[in-house]
Order: C-alpha cells, then sequence, then structure tokens
C-alpha cells in the first residue's frame, strides 16, 4: 500500500469509526487536517478492540499490540496497519504528548475489562483519557497557541463525552454493558441490572436530565476558556479553536437526547445536513 492509498484507507475508516469528528476535522487547515483523521481513526481502532474479542486477557493483547506498533511506526517501521503507520508518521512530525496517547491508549482497559462503570470519578476520569484526550491531542495537532489548552481541553471532553455516554446507552444496554455510573445510578433509585433488561422510569429519566445540564455547564466553560471571553489573551488563537469544532454539535445532540422517548432503545440522532451547517458555522 503506497501512501496516497494509505491516506485514502485511514480517511475511510475515520469515517466510519467517528462521522463527527471525521467531518469536524475537514474543516480544519489543509496541512493538519489528515494527521486530524489520522487521530480520529485510532481512536476508532482503539474503541473497536471491546467488540473484537471474547475476553479481557485478548483485549489486553490488542493494547500492547498498538502501544508497541506506534512506537516502531513512530521510527519509520512499516507495521503493516495504515492507522499505525499513519499515526506513527504523525508522531514523527508533532512531537505530540506521550503521557495523552498512553492515556488514551490505557483507558481502553475499561472496554474490555468491565461492564459497569464503578463511580462518578472513574468515569470522569475515564472522559478525560478518552474524549479530553482527543480534543487536547487534536490542540496539539493544530499547534494551538494560548493559555488554558488543557483546561479547555478538559470541559470540552467533559461535554462531548458525556454526550457520547447517553448516546450510546441503548446499544451498549442491550449487550449488558454501561457507562452510567453505578453510584449515580444508585442515586436515582435503579441499578445497571435494570437498564439491560430494558427497565426504564422516571429515576434514569432524572439522571439522564442531569446529565444533559452537566454537559452543557462544561461546554460552557470550554467555549468561555476557548474564545477568552473575560480574560484578555487567554483564548486559543483561529488555527487551535478548528481542534474544538466537535463541540458545535454537543448542543444539537443534547436538544436531540431532550426528546428521545425511551433512553434504552432510541438513539438520539442529528440530521448530517444539519451536522454539516452547526460545524459550518461555529468555524
Amino acid at each position: 500500500m503506497n501512501e496516497r492509498e494509505r491516506a485514502a484507507t485511514v480517511r475511510r475508516m475515520a469515517r466510519e469509526a467517528d462521522p463527527d469528528r471525521a467531518i469536524a476535522a475537514l474543516f480544519a487547515p489543509t496541512a493538519v487536517r489528515d494527521d486530524l483523521l489520522a487521530l480520529v481513526a485510532l481512536n476508532g481502532e482503539l474503541a473497536r478492540i471491546a467488540n473484537q474479542v471474547s475476553e479481557p486477557g485478548l483485549g489486553a493483547i490488542r493494547l500492547q499490540w498498538w502501544r508497541d506498533a506506534l512506537v516502531r511506526a513512530e521510527e519509520g517501521e512499516a507495521t503493516g496497519h495504515p492507522v499505525a503507520d499513519a499515526f506513527g508518521a504523525v508522531l514523527a512530525r508533532r512531537k505530540l504528548s506521550r503521557e495523552r496517547i498512553a492515556g488514551l491508549i490505557d483507558a481502553r482497559s475499561f472496554d474490555i475489562g468491565e461492564t459497569v462503570m464503578p463511580d462518578t470519578r472513574t468515569l470522569n476520569a475515564y472522559l478525560f483519557d478518552t474524549a479530553g484526550g482527543l480534543f487536547a491531542l487534536s490542540a496539539e495537532i493544530a499547534g494551538a497557541e494560548g493559555e488554558n489548552r488543557g483546561l479547555i481541553a478538559q470541559a470540552a471532553g467533559q461535554a462531548y463525552g458525556l454526550v457520547r455516554v447517553m448516546r450510546s446507552l441503548p446499544v451498549l444496554a442491550a449487550k449488558g454493558r454501561t457507562y452510567l455510573a453505578a453510584d449515580a445510578l444508585e442515586r436515582a433509585g435503579t441499578t445497571p441490572q435494570d437498564l439491560f433488561a430494558g427497565r426504564s422510569g422516571p429515576g434514569l429519566s432524572g439522571l439522564l436530565a442531569g446529565m444533559r445540564e452537566e454537559s452543557r455547564a462544561a461546554l460552557s466553560e470550554a467555549r468561555f476558556h476557548l474564545h477568552g471571553e473575560g480574560m484578555k489573551g487567554t483564548g486559543l488563537d483561529e488555527a487551535g479553536r478548528t481542534a474544538f469544532l466537535p463541540l458545535a454539535l454537543v448542543e444539537p445532540y443534547l436538544n436531540a437526547l431532550a426528546k428521545v422517548k425511551d433512553p434504552l432503545r432510541d438513539i438520539a440522532r442529528i440530521n448530517p445536513l444539519s451536522r454539516l451547517w452547526y460545524l459550518m458555522r461555529a468555524r
């Protein structure tokens, strides 16, 4: 596979894995577009592992393969995997945070080893490493300059990540998994077993309403720091802000989630053309 074929393959894999982030990347400067798509594709490959393996040990082996493959690919060795090779080249060019990349991979150990998010603290840490890590690495790729870049990524990851948790609820619950925190479910008067059995109710509805408000609050915080409102010079430059374009979809998804009749069976969606409009407006 030559470089042009590899790039086309990675773009396709990014679109299939995460259409929202992949489309948002198309609005980034040309010089960083393919690097952002390689990051999206990498995250998609890591996220797929939980559905590909039958036991945690096999998942751990695959995660270790990715750790080793990225090291080899960064050094210029061909791994035979288009995403590993593409992102290895990104690492060589961009010198991205090794801590963030390790967090992105390590967080997937939860996916392959657990079926219930034990508590809110663990959920927040997971969102920090996954959704937040993607925003932080995207900002590095885009060459974001400005104070509070890490703070913005953390708030953005919380806002965007909570939306993903709520949207994935029907699919995961049907498989006997949930990313809703067990302690939050208990306070709401329900349990993971209720979710797996398809039993919804006022408690779950109240919990999800609270999560939507939490997502909105995090979105407001991210936007505040992103644009430097009230703090001269602390916002990000224009190139850096493109790394956070997926935030434009948070509010539309929250509105769609609020209209869902059965949160255990209905997946909140937004119109693809509307998605483009939200992203274009946020540029």
